[in-house]
């Protein structure tokens, strides 16, 4: 690296200012609102009891030629005021890529897509550091090669990882290569770094020669990157830490380790562990998890990051352990956890039984705060289904929806409260949210999933905690079927200026007529060739499309038969959903067409788009 990130205080300094003054406006904003409507300090928790669920942006076909968006980490909001997050497969190479999303147009950007030497499979939430650039690590790619490099095996792609910086004017530079005797044969990281007091960066990966073991990596100022720490290779501190690291306000770095651990007896019986680690290189083991025996048990498996409460606790989410019940008879649910960080003892807050005000497997799903102190989280649901036939797939529509993911809200004591079942949106939202949620300076909480959505390759979301953020949503359809020549009116809120109306006709969106009555209306007739489908609605801010499908007649039963299709979602175990409990499929959908040229590899627009050619967990084209 040509210039030290530990020369950029007047960056970082600018970047707080101005992330400040939105929080100011955000509060102002909140202050009117509840000043206008009577309600002052009550509204939030009053009128907003559960906060609305908005769509900022659809993931399409161009950005996913080949493996299809399968993962996406969490977003992170930098100091240009927009949100900037890496996908794990997709872009013009498949490979993965950077990309960058403004809340306020639902405009996605490719910042970067991977070619292999410069990386592969990127993984982890990116951070901006003191010199403004954001800073993140690839599981698997780069110069160098070994069989010793089990991610690069896994995707049988080789390589052994990255670590990448980008440049909020686009830019991007390599910053390392792993596994060499310079780094001490270290690879694979899979979680992004953290910034010390001291200006270094940290990180987790492996030490894969001359024998496996987890390690933490450090950056220096001049990008020289060396071993900062080896856990014991008899696993008693854990093994594979797939959550990555924080720094606490004590300095220290806290994380976790996914599996092992000494607990039930044996060094390396336990579930995964909580560590804290100084940068002077002092290491304590603060908890260990010892998973689910049988019933009601601890967690295991945290795959996630922690978060430091404002009370000083360490807040986080183990995908299994817990409640082995219902859908979750093989390693239990999971459950959301508190550790002390002086003493290690642990709080088990909530532990998840799959039920349908609750939610199951938070992978990958770790915890956002608000300034109230309240905590929210996802759970991710289940993708995969089970070979045994105990899990079945996500399924939606209505009160028979499970397993698709949910957002959850949740205080320090425990008192838990679902908040959105995505599965009950008809997939409109997304499904399958398997990232944390993050606070934006505009007071909302911002999130990603990986299928669902109006094309069915996922979105980016926004929970909208401030009333006075300007959104696009579609809250009904009056009426909600008819044939051709039928007057129907579109309800929600954004539509001034709205440019272009859509309904499917089984191959690609077909722009209807329409009017805009009011901010809250939209006026439309049933064109010939339509087909039982959700309406999309296109302004400045974006698209959006309903939740709920318009049926087309005669046949009115062919919107059940078009949430029957979303039922199995798109992902890479989709050719054997059928084993594993999605159930019997309607009459094939029509092919899909291609995306039209506006959605190029290196920039995309909500605005406008064409649907993918894929099969689809959730399509706005209807059957």
């Amino acid at each position: 690296m040509e210039d030290g990130y530990g020369q950029g205080w007047p960056v970082l300094a600018r970047a707080q200012r101005a992330i400040g003054r939105r929080w100011a406006r955000a509060v102002a904003r909140r202050a009117l609102m509840a000043g206008w409507l009577g309600l002052c300090a009550a509204l939030p928790a009053a009128a907003y009891d559960v906060p609305k669920l908005n769509t900022v942006y659809h993931f399409v076909t161009s950005e996913y030629p080949v493996f299809g968006n399968f993962e996406l980490s969490p977003l992170v909001e930098a100091s240009d005021g927009n949100f900037y997050g890496v996908s794990a497969y997709g872009g013009v190479h498949s490979n993965g890529y950077v990309y960058k999303v403004s809340p306020s147009t639902g405009q996605l950007t490719h910042i970067h897509d991977f070619q292999f030497r410069d990386g592969m499979t990127p993984r982890g939430a990116l951070i901006q550091a003191r010199d403004g650039y954001l800073y993140g690590t690839t599981e698997s790619g780069g110069r160098h090669q070994s069989d010793y490099c089990y991610a690069g095996k896994f995707y049988n792609g080789s390589g052994c990882g990255t670590l990448f910086r980008v440049g909020l004017d686009g830019s991007f530079q390599k910053v390392h290569d792993f596994y060499s005797a310079a780094d001490g044969y270290q690879t694979s990281p899979n979680t992004g770094v953290v910034q010390g007091r001291d200006g270094n960066l940290y990180g987790m990966a492996v030490r894969a020669f001359p024998s496996a073991t987890t390690s933490m990596f450090k950056v220096a100022h001049d990008g020289k990157v060396s071993v900062f720490r080896l856990f014991a290779e008899d696993l008693s501190e854990g093994y594979l830490a797939n959550g990555g690291l924080i720094r606490g306000r004590d300095g220290n770095l806290y994380g976790t380790t996914s599996s092992n651990g000494a607990a039930n007896g044996s060094p390396s019986g336990g579930c995964g562990t909580v560590f804290k680690a100084g940068t002077d290189g002092s290491f304590e083991t603060l908890h260990v998890f010892s998973g689910s025996a049988s019933g009601l048990g601890d967690g295991c498996f945290p795959t996630t990051k922690l978060l430091q409460g404002s009370d000083g606790g360490l807040y986080g989410t183990t995908q299994f352990g817990g409640y082995q019940t219902g859908r979750c008879l093989a390693g239990g649910c999971g459950m959301v956890f508190r550790i002390d960080a002086s003493t290690g003892d642990e709080t088990v807050l909530h532990r998840f039984a799959a039920t349908s005000l609750d939610g199951e497997y938070p992978q990958n799903d770790g915890l956002a705060q608000t300034p109230d102190g309240t905590l929210y989280g996802t759970t991710g649901g289940n993708p995969y289904g089970d070979g045994a036939g105990f899990v079945p797939l996500c399924r939606v529509g209505g009160s028979t929806s499970f397993s698709c993911g949910t957002i959850y809200r949740i205080d320090t004591q425990g008192k838990f409260k679902q908040l959105v079942d995505f599965g009950k949106s008809d997939g409109a939202y997304g499904l399958f949210p398997h990232a944390s949620l993050v606070l934006g300076s505009d007071g909302n909480l911002y999130g990603n999933t990986f299928s669902g959505g109006g094309y069915g390759l996922g979105t980016v979301y926004r929970l909208v905690l401030d009333p006075a953020t300007p959104i696009v949503s579609i809250d009904g359809l009056e009426p909600a079927s008819g044939g051709a020549g039928t007057p129907f009116s579109v309800i929600g809120i954004g539509y001034t200026g709205a440019t272009q109306l859509t309904i499917g006709n089984g191959t690609i969106p077909m722009p209807i007529p329409f009017s805009v009555v009011s901010d809250s209306q939209i006026d439309a007739v049933v064109p010939e060739g339509a087909v039982s489908s959700a309406i999309g609605v296109t302004t400045p801010r974006g698209t959006t499309f309903s939740p709920m499908v318009f049926s087309v007649g005669p046949d009115l039963m062919a919107g059940h038969a078009a949430l029957h299709d979303m039922r199995c979602a798109r992902t890479p175990a989709r050719d054997a959903q059928a084993a594993a409990g999605c159930g019997a499929a309607p009459a094939a959908a029509a092919p899909r067409a291609s995306p039209d040229d506006r959605h190029s590899s290196r920039s995309q627009s909500s605005r406008g788009s064409a649907p993918p050619s894929a099969t689809m967990s959730r399509s706005p084209l209807g059957a």
